[in-house]
């Protein structure tokens, strides 16, 4: 009988036997290999696990379960989750650079954490503009305005926002073309600045404000 292909933890336990049992075991068509196989199939998970998280037995030389680029695409998943982006709505070529980029980009909650995970749901340039409390009267309303042409499917956008808003915040979700009116009396002194500076209401709309 040819020799089984077995888990590596199972070889490690089969050399620990004593050479006689071993050579015996080559006239017995491998019948304690193969028991040995078949009891560690409970073991071998965590075998898996203990190896790719040491960065002595690991095939890349780190601890792949925090590296991000070498841990193997079944804990992919859970390392998002540890970091705190909701992989659930990326797709799993969009997973590991965005779990890279979380040092950076994922603050929980933070404007800047908000920004990202709506960017990951529009097209184009992605423009995302967030104020918090635009109206003076309301300190817990955050208000998100992205572009028609840019925001594919609202919904998504609105149910990414909300997945990363902090929590006893409300947000509200605008979609619209260029400004708001908000915006442009935010970026402007008064309504002659406005009339200097838009030829018509056509330029008025179709203006774009900086990114807050």
């Amino acid at each position: 009988m040819t020799r089984p292909v077995v888990h590596a933890g199972v070889e490690q336990i089969y050399r620990l036997l004593p050479d006689f049992m071993r050579d015996a075991d080559l006239g017995s068509d491998y019948l304690t290999l193969r028991y040995l196989a078949g009891a560690g199939v409970p073991t071998v998970k965590a075998v898996d696990m203990l190896t790719i998280a040491d960065a002595d037995t690991s095939v890349t030389g780190t601890c792949e379960m925090a590296n991000p680029q070498a841990i193997p695409r079944a804990y992919l998943r859970w390392l998002g989750w540890l970091v705190g982006i909701d992989t659930g709505s990326l797709a799993e070529s969009e997973i590991r650079s965005a779990i890279s980029d979380a040092a950076v980009t994922q603050r929980r909650g933070s404007l800047s954490a908000l920004r990202t995970v709506i960017a990951r749901t529009l097209t184009g340039s992605q423009s995302v503009r967030i104020y918090v409390n635009p109206s003076g009267d309301d300190p817990y309303l955050i208000s998100v305005v992205t572009e028609t042409d840019q925001t594919p499917d609202g919904a998504a956008t609105l149910a990414a926002a909300l997945s990363e808003k902090p929590a006893g915040m409300h947000l509200a979700l605008t979609v619209i073309d260029g400004g708001t009116y908000g915006e442009v009396f935010l970026n402007h002194t008064d309504y002659t600045d406005i009339d200097a500076t838009f030829a018509d209401y056509i330029a008025l709309n179709q203006w774009e404000p900086p990114t807050p």
